[in-house]
């Protein structure tokens, strides 16, 4: 009977095209390569793709790292293309007992850029020499030449038996740093893994479970159809985002695996297997709401198409065959809906990358020190004058991100359309 039933499915499965002898698929996916636009969102989406898997290797600086000299003397970000900077102080001698060189004084270049030590600089018995970080008094310093020759303004008034100082490059910050002193570059890298994480993971889930209750719900009709179907009109009759709002903050990660219970103890292994790819418990939690909120239309979705189909031919002679209604919704009706379920997946991941980092910016997403656009967004407002780029840099790579998803959702959706054959 399997031969029979592999025969009925062979109808939608195996459509071909007249004259080319080539599948719907096949097909679809010489359509997509010749859509230019569609294939360059596919282009960035593997870009993006890459740089996160690749971001541990590329990345010039660990993303929650707070450099002591990637801010200036008063807590203001650097700019774009600047180095933290350090200084190397000679005395004219070894000191015999312990000096301390306080971090009111002040290190001028002969351009007039002026830079200050945060504590105190301390030269053991002995030591001559002593190399410490140093910051601008303003931001723009930071771009002083290094190896500049400085000058204390104060070192006569303090009596100090300073030879020379010097200024010299440390860490260069390609985007330049936030408020913390970390590097923005380091952490755009690094949002790209949990906007990607929660895009595939969010919608992943919520594919599973529409496309169930899709069919269950398309299949049988009848009760099982109007409970179903009632029960997705009141869920989706809730705000999305304050849907995931509400769930993000009554399912708190951070208590959860603390205690010798069972579900602990399983929750533990749970997030320790995530945790090697790299997987965070606020991820994963994240995951969960925005499925919760977004499985609704796939259900709807997958429904109506089920509606359709169930009349056809080669359900009936299945049907008529004794197969079982789990056996003809997965092996025979399922892969007839496919093609609409990846259309609408498609441009839902830019969607859940979009709820995450509206989450991660309201406060209820990731939290630090997980990198992730929203939070940066968020942490970079208080500098928008001073320091613009720090909200829009990753506000541009959600725009990018955002509109390579929706480009090659439409490719997709051309291609597999049948009108366009």
């Amino acid at each position: 009977m399997s031969s029979n039933l592999g025969m009925a499915t062979g109808e939608l499965q195996q459509m071909h095209v007249e004259g080319g002898g080539e599948s719907l698929w096949r097909e679809a996916l010489k359509r997509l390569l010749r859509d230019k636009i569609a294939v360059f969102g596919g282009i960035v989406i593997v870009l993006l793709v890459f740089v996160a898997v690749a971001a541990p290797l590329i990345t010039p600086h660990k993303p929650h790292d707070q450099a002591g000299n990637g801010t200036s003397a008063y807590g203001m970000p650097l700019p774009i293309n600047s180095w933290g900077k350090k200084l190397t102080l000679e005395l004219k001698a070894p000191v015999e007992r312990e000096l301390i060189i306080p971090p009111n004084v002040i290190y001028v270049t002969p351009q007039g850029e002026e830079f200050t030590a945060r504590d105190n600089i301390t030269f053991k018995p002995g030591e001559k020499t002593l190399t410490v970080p140093v910051n601008p008094v303003s931001p723009a310093m930071a771009k002083a030449q290094g190896g500049s020759m400085l000058k204390l303004e104060n070192a006569d008034d303090l009596n100090l038996p300073v030879a020379s100082a010097q200024l010299l490059n440390d860490k260069l910050f390609l985007l330049g740093t936030d408020a913390s002193g970390r590097d923005v570059l380091s952490r755009l890298i690094f949002g790209a893994q949990v906007s990607l994480q929660v895009g595939v993971i969010a919608i992943g889930l919520a594919v599973v479970i529409g496309t169930v209750l899709g069919l269950i719900s398309g299949y049988f009709g009848g009760w099982v159809d109007t409970v179903i179907m009632r029960f997705t009109d009141i869920m989706m009759a809730f705000p999305d985002l304050l849907l995931v709002m509400a769930i993000v903050a009554v399912i708190n990660p951070s208590q959860l695996g603390n205690s010798d219970r069972a579900l602990d103890k399983i929750l533990n292994g749970f997030f320790g297997i995530a945790a090697l790819a790299g997987i965070t418990p606020e991820v994963i939690f994240i995951c969960i709401a925005i499925s919760i909120v977004s499985w609704t239309q796939y259900a709807r979705l997958v429904r109506g198409q089920v509606l359709t189909i169930r009349e056809m031919e080669f359900v009936e002679a299945s049907q008529s065959l004794g197969a079982k209604s789990s056996y003809i919704m997965f092996r025979h009706i399922l892969p007839n809906v496919v093609a609409p379920i990846i259309v609408v997946a498609t441009m839902g991941v830019a969607g859940a990358i979009m709820t995450e980092a509206s989450l991660s910016f309201l406060g209820f997403g990731v939290k630090v020190p997980t990198s992730s656009w929203g939070s940066m967004i968020n942490d970079g407002l208080g500098y928008f004058r001073d320091a613009p780029l720090i909200p829009l840099i990753p506000g541009l790579a959600i725009a990018i991100t955002v509109f390579a998803f929706n480009l090659f959702g439409d490719g997709v959706r051309d291609a597999l359309d049948p009108r366009l054959k």
